[in-house]
């Protein structure tokens, strides 16, 4: 059983200003364990989690609910929290926790009171943000970073307990959706699937049936498009628009880019900007 991962962050609210009143406490990774049960009477601290996989139960002001993989919850500070793995699948987590009275503003600003759990809400990327700054105490501006990606999390919460209230007429649109929301992130049929509520083969044949292509293919084109305007509209270098876009290497997405629209990344750039400058 691998060993649970915990990061401190003092040093990054040695930089805060005092007036936000905002405390990052803790982040980490917490591995499966049959045996994990974690219960705070009036918590002090709010936590912000990610299931990774396996499932468990949260208990918090009477709502009871079982996040599996792929959810998020959200436990606000001065409520009591009880969770808990599943013995049989317990959960793998990515995690943090943090407190303060900027907190209840934004709880109050982006519309969560009450709301706790979040299915099918990745929110890990930002999480291991955390994680990477509080690992690195000599990486400049944290503080600020840690503000910014805190904000990114409630913006992100707020958006999904929106779509909750979104009626989408047809599994298809559902799925379009979802892309449409992680157009930056890691993308796989599992999540589009699990968006319509249909297993992956039926999500497919359903999508290429309305659509005309699969699933993939149309996550490719919606970051072909993202890299376009990326190119024309910022300075971003190749190598952070296909980080930003999630590809595995600049080659990859170069070499992608160029069978998609004919030229390379710096080309298109090129082209762009050329065709700018003789229409001003």
């Amino acid at each position: 059983m691998l060993k649970e991962k915990i990061f401190q962050m003092k040093h990054i609210n040695d930089t805060l200003p005092e007036r936000l009143d905002l405390r990052f406490h803790m982040c980490g990774t917490t591995y499966p364990n049959r045996n994990y049960l974690i219960h705070r009477p009036n918590s002090s601290v709010c936590c912000i989690e990610y299931i990774v996989s396996g499932t468990g139960e949260v208990c918090i002001d009477g709502q009871t609910f079982s996040p599996k993989a792929g959810d998020a919850y959200f436990l606000p500070q001065g409520h009591d929290h009880h969770y808990e793995s599943n013995r049989s699948e317990p959960w793998e987590k990515i995690w943090l926790n943090f407190s303060g009275t900027a907190v209840d503003r934004m709880i109050r600003e982006y519309g969560l009171d009450g709301v706790f759990h979040f299915p099918t809400l990745d929110i890990s990327d930002l999480l291991l943000k955390f994680q990477y700054h509080a690992a690195h105490s000599d990486a400049p501006n944290a503080a600020e970073k840690c503000a910014s990606l805190i904000t990114g999390l409630f913006f992100r919460m707020s958006c999904a307990q929106d779509r909750e209230n979104l009626p989408y007429h047809t599994p298809v649109q559902a799925m379009i959706a979802y892309i449409d929301r992680h157009e930056t992130d890691v993308i796989r049929l599992e999540q589009i699937a699990a968006a319509c509520k249909k297993s992956p083969s039926q999500a497919e044949r359903l999508f290429r049936s309305e659509i005309g292509i699969p699933p993939y293919r149309y996550v490719l084109n919606r970051k072909i498009e993202l890299a376009c305007q990326l190119l024309s509209e910022t300075g971003m270098s190749v190598r952070d628009i296909a980080a930003y876009l999630s590809f595995e290497d600049e080659f990859y997405f170069s070499g992608l880019f160029r069978r998609k629209t004919g030229f390379s990344p710096t080309q298109y750039r090129k082209d762009v900007q050329k065709k700018n400058a003789e229409g001003s």
